[in-house]
């Protein structure tokens, strides 16, 4: 009887050794050179380790998600630069169970925390300054697009709900680039998100509402190709399967003096005409930076057509702009004018508002002539000048 109240004994020590977080610190062990090699230079292996598996410790429902999606989400926190602030409250990254319904498992997520964001745009270089920031009911707030925009914020002191939020980057080389949303903006992207009803859309709602802001900034921020793919993966569970249960082995790779494949980008002929873009743009007043930006971001997401597109409007514009002032310089209202012709190039053409344009003009000049009226000052002609000019006048 002893012996086997011994026997029982030894195999309850053996169950309470053997935890779940065990063999997931030991899994993350095994794989750990493979997720140290892609760590940088500034951040400590020792230190994301056991940030790491504090992370899982704090969250116990980490523990039934896949150990694969958990790898994954350690080896993203690794590639950024990132570590997971389940423990440390410092909000730079997250990494949350998600119940994948359709595969009946639990996964791992990696999201990225508002400072996250942040850092990633700071290690760009290329940024003076970015902040993001909260309005709340009662706050003054101002804000104006277009070729002088303005952001004008003066916090109360007792606020209300939140009503927006919004995002200020600065360059180093002087351009800008702001972007506002309301509340109602940011609540549409938490509902699309897998970890709406938990994590730090739960807890830490405003610092999620600022990173949202930053998030949708990033296209059109000089920030590095990876922050951008993190900020485009940015609450989903990435895709480290050939890195972390390779099909080659690198022991075992062919290794050559062949150049790493770089990512892609625009070809020679694209760049040429991207640079002929640039000029257009600058021509209608858009600063050459931003231009430049602006026209990157649209080539990657719609390709070359998109930013012909974009140049060509700018064009028409500044077309429209120049018809509306010869326009007002004929007598009309410029507003009128304004809203006739845009409507007028939206339904038929710029060739058609042109075209109208100068008909209307053509008019004025007509009616101002026939009516003594000079088509350039407005004022009425004396029929007897010529009178006056054979008069002796002295001067």
């Amino acid at each position: 009887m002893g012996q086997l109240a011994r026997k029982t004994r030894e195999t309850q020590v053996q169950r309470q050794q053997a935890r779940p977080q065990d063999g997931i610190a030991a899994m993350l062990r095994d794989r750990w050179p493979q997720i140290q090699a892609v760590m940088p230079r500034h951040m400590s292996s020792e230190r994301l380790f056991q940030l790491a598996v504090s992370s899982i410790n704090h969250t116990p429902q980490l523990l039934e998600a896949t150990p694969e999606t958990i790898l994954a989400c350690v080896m993203k926190c690794s590639a950024l630069g990132l570590e997971p602030s389940a423990v440390d409250g410092l909000g730079r990254a997250y990494i949350l169970p998600y119940r994948n319904r359709k595969a009946g498992i639990v996964e791992a997520q990696f999201i990225l925390g508002y400072k996250g964001m942040l850092e990633l745009c700071r290690n760009s270089g290329e940024l003076r300054s970015i902040e993001a920031r909260v309005v709340h009911e009662g706050d003054v707030f101002e804000f104006e697009y277009g070729l002088n925009e303005t952001l004008r914020h003066v916090p109360c002191a007792n606020g209300g709900k939140m009503t927006h939020v919004y995002c200020v980057a600065k360059f180093k080389d002087g351009g800008h680039y702001i972007d506002v949303m309301t509340k109602d903006e940011v609540d549409a992207i938490r509902k699309r998100s897998k970890a709406s009803q938990s994590g730090p859309w739960e807890t830490d709602y405003e610092a999620m509402a600022r990173k949202t802001v930053i998030r949708r900034a990033f296209p059109y921020l000089p920030v590095s190709v990876e922050a951008q793919e993190a900020a485009a993966s940015d609450e989903t569970t990435p895709d480290y399967g050939g890195v972390l249960n390779p099909v080659i082995e690198v022991a075992d790779a062919v290794v050559t003096d062949a150049a790493p494949e770089q990512p892609a980008g625009p070809t020679d002929e694209e760049k040429a005409e991207l640079r002929k873009l640039t000029i257009g743009c600058v021509a209608v007043g858009v600063a050459e930076q931003d231009a430049k930006r602006q026209l990157f971001a649209l080539w990657r997401e719609g390709g070359m057509d998109a930013a012909r597109s974009y140049v060509q409007g700018l064009a028409d514009d500044a077309a429209v702009d120049s018809l509306v002032e010869r326009c007002v310089a004929s007598g009309y209202d410029r507003d009128d004018t304004k809203t006739w012709l845009l409507g007028i190039r939206s339904a038929q053409g710029m060739d058609a508002a042109r075209s109208e344009a100068e008909r209307i003009i053509a008019e004025a000049a007509a009616n101002a002539e026939a009516s003594g009226v000079d088509a350039e000052t407005g004022e009425v002609v004396d029929a007897v000048v010529g009178d006056l000019a054979s008069e002796d006048i002295a001067f």
